[in-house]
């Protein structure tokens, strides 16, 4: 199965703030849970799907990528789709 693990997304507050040096930069906010993208949806990846507005990365632009937000990493991790290697 093909993934992009993406992780936390933040996104602006619409708030700008200004670093010690003067610059100015938005501030963001973490968006809730822990999110993946996928090309292929399964039956196990069904109930996490999410259809955001303006998905913030897609698979090359593709029209077919499949959102999903899970609650954290360790919900995803449940599904046992992505290999982790023991800490050993």
């Amino acid at each position: 199965m093909i993934y992009d693990l993406i992780g936390t997304i933040y996104k602006p507050t619409g708030v700008t703030l200004t670093d010690s040096e003067g610059f100015e930069y938005p501030e963001t906010e973490a968006v809730q849970g822990y999110h993946v993208n996928v090309l292929e949806l399964t039956e196990a990846l069904e109930p996490y799907v999410i259809t955001p507005t303006t998905p913030v990365r897609k698979f090359a632009g593709r029209s077919d990528t499949v959102c999903l937000q899970f609650a954290d990493r360790d919900e995803w991790l449940a599904l046992g789709i992505e290999e982790v290697e023991d800490d050993k």
